[in-house]
């Protein structure tokens, strides 16, 4: 039997308050119980590499990843060693991070984070269609990026990740291991819908309206 945890609500919501008004504005919706053809669809729709795609294995990484204040759409990087490089100011909404990418050097020393290493975190990691991350894909890079983002995040995703992109497609000197992670809910979580959160946005709330009225006039 699947683990479970409360519902993900407040903890959905620890994204920093720029971020909030942020995704209030680009569309943001419920989340959705998505699958491995859902996610890649939607890259594709918007125009966005569907390569080296992964979400969180389970309603536990969830809560880990939600409770670590990142937010999204957001990229962290890390060295050759796997280790976190903590280059990113906290006093600034997300997806501030695309010059970095222009920054990204063997040579430039950046101060780390040597209890956070990509080969220990992938293990939090699945494909998306929920078989575990091969370790052998992450060797014998400069640099290694993880682009964490969600379709309920709306078209922020698109505006941000883009960007990233063209930045990296422009780094073709170096070796940059570049995964997306979707902190999406999962059909292999096998995930109760009451256990989903509930994002309120000024489109939610107006869907939600609508429902009700509906539900009123039956």
């Amino acid at each position: 039997m699947k683990k479970h945890i409360l519902p993900l609500s407040l903890s959905i919501l620890m994204l920093s308050s720029c971020t909030k008004i942020l995704l209030y504005s680009y569309g943001v919706r419920n989340p959705k119980i998505e699958k491995k053809e859902t996610i890649e669809t939607y890259l594709e729709k918007e125009k966005l590499n569907n390569q080296n795609l992964f979400s969180l294995k389970d309603t536990v990484a969830l809560q880990k990843f939600n409770e670590s204040n990142i937010g999204m759409p957001e990229i962290r990087f890390y060295d050759k060693n796997g280790y976190l490089m903590l280059y990113r100011d906290n006093k600034k909404c997300n997806g501030q991070n695309d010059s970095l990418i222009t920054f990204l050097d063997p040579t430039n020393i950046i101060k780390i984070d040597s209890t956070q290493n990509i080969f220990q975190y992938i293990i939090q990691l699945r494909k998306l269609d929920g078989n575990p991350v091969d370790s052998s894909e992450f060797k014998d890079y400069d640099f290694y990026l993880i682009m964490y983002w969600a379709k309920w995040v709306g078209k922020v995703n698109s505006i941000k990740m883009l960007d990233w992109e063209k930045s990296l497609a422009a780094k073709n000197d170096l070796k940059i291991k570049t995964i997306k992670v979707t902190t999406d809910y999962m059909n292999f979580w096998d995930i109760r819908k009451k256990d989903m959160a509930k994002i309120y946005s000024p489109r939610t709330k107006l869907v939600d309206k609508k429902k009700e009225r509906a539900e009123e006039n039956k």
